[in-house]
């Protein structure tokens, strides 16, 4: 039998988010609530190569030099975008 002092967690069932958010911390709560520490070391990696992506992007955006003088820069900074990208979806 369910226990009557917690109250229910509700979610728009058309919002497919909710749902997903609604789902997030439930499992969270049970995995925490076994023991199990959470951790977000995975995450924080996914941001900070975030930050560089936006870095990269940044640099390449405001260099002093005009295009013909940047060629090599630009080239680099085309490379590095990818790579990172590739190393935040295999989930470094």
């Amino acid at each position: 039998m369910a226990n009557p002092t917690k109250n229910p967690k509700k979610a728009n069932l058309l919002d497919p988010h909710a749902i997903k958010h609604l789902l997030d911390e439930s499992v969270t709560e049970i995995v925490t609530s076994k023991g199990f520490p959470e951790d977000f070391r995975t995450a924080n990696v996914r941001l900070g190569i975030g930050s560089l992506i936006i870095g990269v992007a940044l640099l390449a955006q405001f260099y002093p030099k005009k295009f013909p003088e940047n060629r090599d820069f630009l080239l680099i900074c085309i490379g590095l975008y990818p790579s990172f990208d590739i190393l935040i979806r295999i989930g470094m």
